[in-house]
């Protein structure tokens, strides 16, 4: 562990958000606007992630770069008595604001100013909180570790990290920006931003009600963001905590229209989907299993190729040098992959053209033309529409 380091990124990362704040979301500016981020925690915890609101009643919780408050709060209203730790004092000036107007009453809060590598804490909690905070850190793994040893046993860990998959079009986004900004320029930054990227500013703003400007400093001025793949986080605490869940669900289709997908009911709008492990157990047939055997090896390459792609762009910055020609080898060998049709479905066909896309673009990128781009990028039928990939992906533990 390079202390200086770490301290050299927390400063590089309080910088950012001391001049604009992501975890902002105005729920003092009005009730509304407080019951909508109410609401929409409730979509993520309770529902999506069947997390019961019986579990935060008289519970201690503490909250890993807890920010502005502004989701904490939710956990308060649901009867947790909060420990929230940021570096940034004025966010917590504004978290303190925000509990004295919204907290439940009796409930016993506390807020303190410390990094997580330095937290020295009394006490463990029934609950460990931490969202979107980790890939900001030098160390995500080791920041992992650092929260995860005040959980109580039995006691549970709600997590949200961004992954090198999810963040991969963001990251390529930040790519593209770094060939006609300085990453450093906050206002060359928003400017390449907005001509490149409005409908994906638009729809992020639409879905977190942050402000434009926000998501601009969080998602590309930001000089940190090194995503964690599941399997990392999970081989991290295998040894003392056991999988509870996931939003979105590791195991079942995801809608790819919304990039947070709290609102939608998959269970209802897939159900059919069920009928394939259903036919399994129905059978029980060894037979299936090895169908699903075979599956899995057929996807084996495939995988191994795209975590590739994936962590060439993961925790991208002003100084990363990007190796098109092997990243195009590997774009190749993933395309020639998908037109063998491993399934003949929908969504490897289009993975394919997805593949393709960023190819065209990785070809033309280098003429730092930036007009060119914007009309590659506006004929595009799958990369950068819709969500452009999922931000953070959530996560509850249970400690052994």
């Amino acid at each position: 562990m390079n202390t200086n380091k770490i301290l050299e990124t927390e400063k590089k990362v309080l910088k950012v958000y001391k001049n604009n704040n992501p975890s902002i979301h105005f729920v003092d500016k009005s009730k509304k606007k407080f019951n909508s981020r109410k609401l929409s925690m409730d979509n993520l915890i309770l529902h999506n992630l069947k997390f019961p609101k019986k579990m935060f009643q008289g519970a201690s919780l503490l909250d890993c770069g807890a920010g502005t408050g502004d989701t904490t709060i939710s956990f308060n209203n649901w009867g947790a008595n909060c420990t929230l730790i940021d570096i940034n004092d004025e966010a917590l000036t504004r978290a303190k604001l925000v509990f004295k107007k919204f907290k439940k009453i009796g409930s016993k809060n506390y807020f303190k100013k410390q990094s997580i590598f330095s937290l020295k804490l009394k006490k463990k909690f029934d609950i460990v909180t931490s969202i979107g905070v980790i890939h900001h850190t030098e160390y995500p793994l080791l920041a992992l570790k650092k929260i995860s040893k005040f959980i109580k046993k039995d006691g549970f860990l709600i997590l949200g990290c961004a992954t090198p998959e999810g963040f991969f079009q963001r990251n390529l986004q930040r790519y593209i920006i770094s060939n006609f900004a300085n990453l450093n320029n906050e206002a060359e930054v928003e400017q390449v931003a907005k001509y490149l990227f409005k409908n994906h500013l638009i729809r992020a703003h639409k879905f977190s009600g942050r402000s434009i400007k926000a998501i601009i400093h969080d998602t590309y001025v930001n000089p940190k963001i090194h995503g964690l793949t599941f399997d990392e986080i999970n081989k991290n605490l295998q040894k003392e905590f056991s999988f509870y869940s996931a939003a979105p669900n590791i195991n079942q289709v995801t809608d790819p229209a919304s990039p947070l997908t709290y609102n939608s009911d998959y269970f209802t709008r897939l159900k059919n989907m069920t009928l394939l492990p259903s036919l399994t157990w129905m059978h029980n047939a060894d037979q299936y299993l090895n169908y699903l055997k075979n599956d899995n090896k057929k996807l084996k390459n495939l995988k191994i190729i795209t975590n590739k792609i994936s962590k060439s762009f993961n925790n991208f910055n002003s100084e990363t040098k990007i190796n098109k020609k092997k990243i195009n080898k590997l774009l190749s060998k993933n395309i020639t992959l998908c037109k063998k049709n491993l399934f003949k479905t929908r969504i490897i066909n289009e993975h394919k053209k997805f593949l393709l896309e960023i190819r065209n673009l990785l070809d033309n990128i280098e003429k730092k033309n930036i007009n060119k781009i914007k009309d590659l990028l506006d004929k595009n039928k799958i990369l950068f529409k819709k969500s452009s990939g999922l931000g953070n992906n959530y996560y509850i533990f249970q400690k052994k």
